[in-house]
């Protein structure tokens, strides 16, 4: 009997508009590894502002050097680069599901979560591609969707002979407001809401993805002692999050118990214009369980912000 290929999602950091990029950063990983992905998953600030007159004031401070802050203006209606992206490339990945960090449009964010009813995610593109796991709820992983367009052979092969195990992802959104180093002056819904973790303390799920660190995580005296607590009570099997600089890293976790990783943003912004060290991992469910591990720099290096459209 043949082995089953794992089932495997990319793990992002912080995006600021870079939708389109990860996609296809995501395709260019299958295609050279010959590995279909079930999915991808993201760490907030994705930069979701599809509305111009809602942009905050560093969105708009950085847009002014980097246009692919404004990358979500290419994914909330039809267009040819996007259709290029989601519907024209056979190794584009289903889907990517984010929870909301501090820079985020977070009243069409809730307005989209409302009419959406009852699902624990909503759709936030035009192409039903781009998805929002609601504040303190899980969402189950991978989706039995179905291509767009046709795979490649060997893509087919590895869909056909997954089991799809289920991956439990849960979301918190926001940033922690209550310690002596929280951000100031964001929106009410950029902290995070302590309603949100009691409920999802009642949860079972194996990835917490969080835009805030646990307390300490990442730098004493900062993060949220709030997700310390909901991790220690939980114990799901990773917790991801963003909002810091510096390169991407494993912080915590004993054998056995919760790993935590920081991810670095993937903005694209290195002097060679190719993704940061520890903004993208693989995670995978083998034989042997779940695993995750980040993606070198020289396996990320030939891609950048100046081929990410052709390479």
């Amino acid at each position: 009997m043949d082995t089953p290929a794992p089932t495997t999602f990319l793990v992002f950091g912080d995006l600021h508009g870079r939708v389109l990029p990860a996609f296809r950063f995501a395709s260019y990983w299958s295609r050279r590894t010959k590995r279909r992905l079930d999915g991808l998953l993201q760490v907030g600030d994705m930069g979701y502002f599809p509305n111009p007159a809602t942009m905050d004031k560093a969105t708009i401070r950085h847009a002014k050097d980097d246009p692919l802050e404004l990358g979500t203006f290419d994914i909330v209606q039809t267009n040819p680069l996007a259709k290029a992206v989601f519907e024209d490339d056979p190794h584009c990945p289903p889907g990517l599901w984010f929870t909301a960090g501090n820079h985020e449009d977070f009243k069409e964010l809730e307005r989209l979560a409302d009419a959406s009813g009852k699902q624990p995610d909503f759709v936030a593109d035009a192409y039903c591609r781009v998805r929002g796991i609601k504040d303190g709820q899980v969402k189950s992983l991978p989706e039995r969707s179905t291509w767009v367009i046709e795979p490649p052979p060997e893509l087919l092969a590895q869909a056909a002979a997954k089991p799809l195990p289920e991956l439990r992802v849960g979301a918190i959104w926001g940033v922690d407001g209550d310690g002596p180093n929280g951000r100031k002056n964001l929106p009410p819904r950029g902290y995070i809401d302590h309603r949100a973790v009691d409920r999802l303390a009642w949860e079972e799920f194996d990835v917490l993805l969080s835009h805030d660190a646990p307390k300490d995580a990442k730098r004493v005296g900062y993060g949220s002692e709030a997700l310390r607590a909901l991790i220690g009570v939980a114990k799901p099997k990773y917790a991801f999050f963003g909002h810091y600089g510096g390169d991407g890293s494993w912080v915590d976790g004993e054998p056995g118990e919760t790993q935590i990783y920081h991810l670095a943003g993937f903005e694209l912004r290195t002097r060679e214009g190719h993704p940061e060290t520890g903004s993208v991992g693989v995670l995978e469910q083998t034989a042997d369980g779940w695993s995750f591990d980040f993606i070198a720099d020289e396996d990320m290096n030939p891609f950048t912000r100046h081929n990410w459209k052709w390479v």
